[in-house]
């Protein structure tokens, strides 16, 4: 009698994981976001050379797998859409938990969106969603969380269940597990992009505008904290946009702004907004919106970029362990029919935005069989 009673109270534990397990799989909100950093957790610990903390501009101006495949050196995006500076305390401690990084890039668009920051809620998600429960994630959720939605934070299908974009994307979160790493290493991208309208030119533009109050105060206090804490493997950047209205040159001005101040504090500062003729970027054919790079645009950085890690600040070439070895060199695989993909993808006349999704790695394996024949 002991021993049933023993194997239900078995059966019925194990189905009850199961069941949590399908829900935690199933019923999250499955986005570019959580791939990306999903993907950062998967690497081995302590194996990355270079991290790059931000916004979408990072992610897509800058291919890990590319700058691997060109110069050897590993990084990665830790870094989701619409990143902004009140984060970033907490992501630099993510980062410091899982990696010892000989540069940890930090692309500052993030310190200017305003105080007023849309669905800020959701912003906060894209970054719980994917931290694993730990003392800093508590913490963040505590600062930043809604009182009234605390046990979603940490049990996200609370708050996804039932959603169809949820169920729909599930096999994207099952493949990047099941892989065990992310092959594309958290690149997104989408196809040419020719823009007809007009650019103005901000090439050594050295223009200022005062930076909000609050702004201002949020700015000091975050680089204070990273003074403070000896961050001397931290470097600031502005990555390239496009200046085409009068908005976007407020915000370049402040980002003048904002460097004056950053090298204030005795920090590093790469100004890529100012100078994209060096990088070779051109402004019509190389960007698919004012905020971000192409395909053609991000190749063309990443090298650029790359160059600029291993020339001034001397990151070299990766020594990993085998199985870590196999991994990147399949990614610097990948990236390449990536590319070719949008090839095709844009003969065929698709302005496609591609992320590692299941279909796409079906498509991107499909190229490799037709390579191998």
């Amino acid at each position: 009698m002991k021993k049933k009673y023993v194997s239900r109270t078995i059966k019925i534990l194990s189905f009850a994981l199961a069941a949590f397990l399908i829900m935690t799989v199933t019923q999250v909100r499955c986005d570019h976001n959580k791939i990306r950093l999903d993907g950062f957790y998967m690497e081995e610990k302590n194996s990355l050379d270079v991290v790059l903390l931000g916004a979408s501009e990072v992610y897509t101006a800058f291919s890990s797998a590319l700058a691997y495949d060109e110069y050897g050196f590993t990084s990665y995006p830790y870094a989701i859409e619409a990143n902004y500076i009140d984060l970033f305390k907490s992501q630099i401690k993510e980062i410091r938990n899982n990696q010892t990084p000989k540069v940890l890039l930090i692309e500052m668009n993030g310190a200017l969106y305003g105080n007023k920051i849309k669905d800020k809620d959701a912003k906060l998600r894209r970054f719980t969603d994917s931290m694993p429960f730990s003392q800093n994630k508590i913490d963040t959720i505590n600062q930043f969380g809604s009182e009234d939605e605390k046990l979603s934070y940490y049990l996200p299908w609370v708050m996804y269940h039932g959603s169809k974009r949820a169920i729909g994307k599930f096999l994207d979160n099952i493949a990047i597990h099941f892989r065990g790493y992310s092959a594309l290493k958290g690149v997104s991208g989408k196809s040419k992009s020719t823009f007809k309208g007009k650019i103005m030119n901000v090439e050594g533009d050295t223009s200022k505008k005062n930076l909000p109050k609050e702004t201002e105060e949020k700015l000091r206090c975050f680089l204070q904290y990273c003074k403070d804490n000896k961050f001397e493997n931290v470097v600031f950047a502005k990555f390239p946009h496009r200046i085409t209205k009068k908005k976007f040159y407020e915000r370049f001005q402040m980002g003048n702004t904002m460097a004056e101040i950053i090298r204030e504090y005795g920090f590093d500062y790469l100004d890529f907004e100012n100078n994209c003729k060096d990088v070779g970027l051109d402004y019509k054919e190389d960007f698919y919106n004012d905020d971000h790079m192409n395909i053609y645009g991000q190749q063309k950085f990443t090298k650029y970029l790359g160059k600029i890690l291993v020339d001034k600040y001397g990151v070299k070439k990766s020594e990993l362990s085998e199985n870590n070895k196999v991994r990147w060199d399949s990614s610097a695989e990948y990236i390449k029919l990536y590319y070719k993909y949008f090839e095709k993808c844009h003969k065929e006349g698709k302005n496609a935005q591609l992320y590692e999704t299941f279909s796409l790695m079906c498509e991107l394996d499909n190229l490799k069989k037709q390579k191998n024949v």
